[in-house]
């Protein structure tokens, strides 16, 4: 699986140094929370935590963003997430049964559906986003889409699956060491 993410991640930067890459964010608005003691407080994760995500992301991952991708820098274009992660509902994401499969992905179908009705505001180059599919406690696995896509078409240029182990201290940080192993998994030093 990462063997596939490392040459997909590869043909990303390859493009990417071409143009413009565009951080779209992580797109939690269809990820289902499985567990039946860790996501206890709604109110306070939906749609709060989805966007501190994403903002811990800017303020610490960026740079390593552009060094996997060997580019300068990586643009932040994530603007669409807000109303996506407003929308989300914690009564039909939040699982509590500790016995659902991780190996449930989100269909391929879905994820580039989704990537399709993205309002960015930047206008071209290549795009990469993470669509987040399951935070699931029970295997302490965090499990998300990468997807690269063109900004202007909408075109997805590469999409692989991965999860990953969740870790550090406290609700916030522990969900989001899944996504910095996802970054950081992802060498494009080949």
């Amino acid at each position: 699986m990462l063997t596939t993410l490392l040459l997909a991640f590869t043909t990303t930067a390859s493009a990417a140094r071409e143009g413009t890459l565009v951080w779209a964010g992580i797109d939690f608005g269809l990820v289902r929370m499985v567990g039946t003691g860790d996501f206890r407080d709604p109110e306070q994760i939906f749609p709060g935590y989805l966007d501190k995500w994403n903002g811990l992301f800017v303020e610490e991952q960026m740079e390593v963003l552009a060094k996997k991708a060997k580019v300068e820098s990586v643009s932040a274009s994530l603007s669409h997430l807000a109303d996506l992660h407003r929308a989300a509902d914690p009564e039909t994401q939040i699982i509590r049964d500790d016995s659902f499969p991780f190996t449930d992905e989100l269909p391929r179908e879905t994820v580039i559906e989704r990537i399709g009705s993205y309002e960015l505001r930047a206008t071209e180059g290549l795009a990469l986003t993470l669509v987040a599919d399951q935070l699931n406690k029970p295997n302490e696995l965090g499990c998300f889409w990468v997807v690269s896509f063109d900004v202007a078409t909408r075109e997805v240029k590469m999409m692989e699956h991965t999860c990953e182990p969740a870790h550090g201290l406290g609700f916030r940080n522990y969900w989001f060491g899944a996504i910095k192993n996802v970054i950081k998994r992802v060498d494009v030093a080949r």
